[in-house]
């Protein structure tokens, strides 16, 4: 108990158990004689619907949804992950690490703590990698990383790969070896064929230390600051009734979506926002929910020949980063292969295929320059935020999907790819070849790729902009922090899972 106040007291009061919250509290509990409370709105999973390569539509998610750009009519299903193991526990379990370019750009942006060069040796330290050793891997870290063997590679993938390197794209072992440009089979953080997240590879040892507790089906409403913005504790929902834990630091691990919404809600914010919502405000701080960056992607779906897949596939089995530019260009578009994923799941083309399971090919801006938001609505725990994604708004990135759509419609329509499929949905030569209808529709078909990061971004205190310091430290308050996809300044190339992991590795060593 505090002596001030006579409510429960611990050391750390973590929000969020998911892929950065659940290895953070397990690192701080190492320190012994240390208290830690990891709160969490979620369950923790029942052991089913592991396969790694397939994400959980249901069941574990915050079943939101999002417009791709404000004033818009189309709304977008966004879940993120409502459990231990956050999206690390529903996603498709692709282990790619950012691209050192990725990272040395939050650097230039003044957070001269996160080149890669520094961040290296986390993503290294995190794996165990069963089919690379030597310096560029780990070999005794918490997160299994595997990659399906060439015998076992569905036909679709195979053909991709045969398709990438008749373009003239190199085929590469490791797409983790820090080469930008190629294709390659995606690395997993798996074991037999199942995902492991990080309530697994983190949290179920550190749950046996006395020090470490872990409250499931909690809401987090806000954080509690004194009167000089000094972090006491947190407001949750529990059991059916609002109670108040005491904090010595409090660390927001809530995912992009949650944590700038917990933030506003406490009065961290701007202030015209807040004062609106009737929210005193307690720091201005008009960066948070702003910056809201996802991988805009538009997929070319199409129908296989009969046989060609088989149910049961990991979707996720290869990737190639490319070039926009013709030569000599960086890597700034993806193309992912979705194999085998059932009509069902996908009511948008279910009713546009006579087979049970679909090839989809999508085609993504690695590192965007939209941005969005994430605004609440109102001051209810359980309400859920407004969420404007600004999906290709820049025109940057419709020039960039443009060119990512021609290089997927190039794969489909070559050997050996196209002999396997029956026909490709809604895309035809004119649409791809003329600049006008391929402009129009990558904006018509443009979704999000569910990878939120950014809406409290880090950078120095004379940004506006910026939310927490390299130390993910929030700018003005004192014992409150950020530690989740929120602070990334900008989009990484990748999936943002493994940045998370090694983001929450680096910043628990500096707590601790």
């Amino acid at each position: 108990m505090s002596a001030e106040t006579g409510i429960p007291y611990w050391d750390d009061v973590v929000v969020g158990a998911g892929s950065a919250g659940a290895v953070l509290a397990a690192r701080l509990s190492e320190r012994p004689g240390r208290r830690v409370l990891l709160i969490e709105a979620g369950e923790l999973p029942d052991g089913t619907d592991e396969q790694a390569g397939v994400p959980v539509l249901t069941g574990r998610n915050w079943d939101y949804t999002a417009l791709p750009t404000a004033g818009g009519r189309r709304e977008f299903p966004y879940a993120v992950g409502k459990a231990v193991g956050g999206s690390s526990a529903v996603n498709g379990a692709l282990a790619l690490r950012p691209l050192p370019a990725d990272l040395d750009a939050w650097a230039a942006a003044g957070n001269t703590e996160w080149d890669w060069e520094q961040l290296r040796p986390y993503l290294i330290g995190l794996e165990t990698d069963e089919d690379f050793k030597g310096p560029a891997h780990g070999t005794d870290g918490p997160v299994p990383i595997r990659r399906a063997a060439a015998d076992s590679l569905a036909t679709t993938a195979e053909a991709f790969l045969h398709g990438c390197a008749r373009l003239g794209l190199p085929v590469l072992g490791d797409l983790n070896s820090g080469a930008a440009l190629g294709a390659g089979v995606t690395p997993a953080n798996a074991v037999g064929g199942r995902r492991i997240s990080s309530a697994e590879s983190h949290l179920a040892a550190a749950r046996e230390r006395t020090g470490l507790t872990l409250w499931t089906g909690t809401l987090a409403a806000r954080v509690l600051l004194d009167g000089r913005n000094r972090a006491t504790g947190v407001e949750v929902r529990r059991d059916g009734r609002l109670q108040r834990v005491a904090a010595g630091r409090v660390t927001l691990a809530a995912g992009a979506v949650n944590t700038p919404a917990l933030l506003q809600r406490s009065g961290i914010g701007d202030p015209g926002i807040l004062a609106g919502l009737g929210i005193t405000p307690a720091l201005d701080l008009p960066g948070v929910g702003q910056n809201l960056a996802d991988h805009p992607a538009v997929v070319l779906w199409s129908e296989p020949r009969p046989g060609v897949c088989r149910a049961g596939d990991s979707w996720h089995q290869v990737t190639a980063r490319c070039a926009s530019a013709p030569a000599g260009g960086a890597a700034d578009i993806g193309l992912f292969l979705l194999d085998a994923v059932p009509t069902a799941a996908n009511p948008l083309i279910g009713g546009m295929l006579r087979a049970e399971l679909a090839v989809g090919l999508s085609a993504m801006v690695l590192r965007p320059a939209s941005r969005g938001r994430v605004t609440i609505r109102d001051t209810d725990a359980g309400a859920a935020p407004e969420i404007v994604l600004g999906l290709a708004t820049d025109p940057a990135d419709v020039e960039l999907l443009m060119a990512a759509v021609r290089q997927a419609w190039e794969l489909l329509r070559s050997a050996p790819m196209a002999g396997l499929l029956e026909r490709v949905l809604v895309w035809t030569d004119r649409m791809v070849g003329e600049d006008r209808l391929l402009r129009g529709a990558v904006t018509r078909f443009v979704s999000p790729s569910w990878h939120a990061v950014g809406t409290a971004r880090m950078g120095p205190a004379d940004d506006p902009g910026s939310v927490v310091d390299q130390r993910c430290a929030v700018h003005g308050a004192e014992g409150l922090y950020v530690v989740d996809a929120s602070v990334f300044p900008t989009m990484t190339s990748a999936p943002p899972n493994l940045t998370c992991l090694a983001l929450a590795e680096r910043v628990a060593r500096w707590m601790s």
